[in-house]
């Protein structure tokens, strides 16, 4: 749900971009999404059962918050909010995080842990980049905003990776003569 979501937000963006409409408060869909979505995936790991409960009701009162706040004040569709990116990722990093820790503990299991990784270091990068978008010249902003498409790449290939090491069914070896003569 979290890879459909990406690919919604990304391609309405790029849509709304070209025909020169605004689209920031798309970010707003984005930050509350993401934090629900991974926050329930994180709270779906063996690693993480313990704190389930308190987990998905605290993922509910965050994203209703801003859900009622943005229903209450329409205006605001059209600004950054630096609260809404720091409260929502910022949870999310220490899921990570802690994510991290668990995964030290037992050497065994790397499942998400290239998901993780990418996800970590992408989500660390760009919050403080969102946190902080308002400052510096248009020029500055260009390049931070590279540097974060850059990470971002990088972010889904360490998906692409996790899917390939864990997720994809192998590939079946064809009968050859050699397996018929070992036999």
């Amino acid at each position: 749900m979290y890879l459909l979501l990406c690919l919604f937000i990304q391609f309405s963006s790029n849509i709304l971009n070209s025909l020169n409409n605004h689209n920031l408060f798309l970010s707003h869909y984005f930050f509350v999404g993401q934090f629900v979505f991974l926050s329930l995936f994180f709270s779906s790991l063996d690693d993480f059962k313990k704190y389930k409960s308190v987990n998905i009701i605290l993922t509910f009162i965050i994203a209703a918050s801003f859900f009622i706040y943005l229903y209450r004040f329409p205006e605001n569709l059209d600004r950054w909010s630096v609260l809404e990116i720091a409260i929502t990722s910022i949870a999310l990093l220490v899921y990570s995080f802690t994510f991290f820790l668990k995964k030290i503990e037992n050497d065994k299991d790397r499942k998400y842990i290239y998901f993780n990784s990418g996800f970590f270091v992408y989500t660390l990068c760009s919050t403080l980049i969102f946190t902080l978008g308002n400052i510096g010249s248009k020029e500055l902003k260009f390049y931070v905003w590279q540097f974060n498409s850059i990470l971002y790449i990088v972010f889904q290939m360490m998906i692409f990776v996790e899917w390939y090491k864990n997720f994809r069914k192998p590939n079946r070896k064809e009968p050859t003569l050699d397996n018929f003569i070992t036999k």
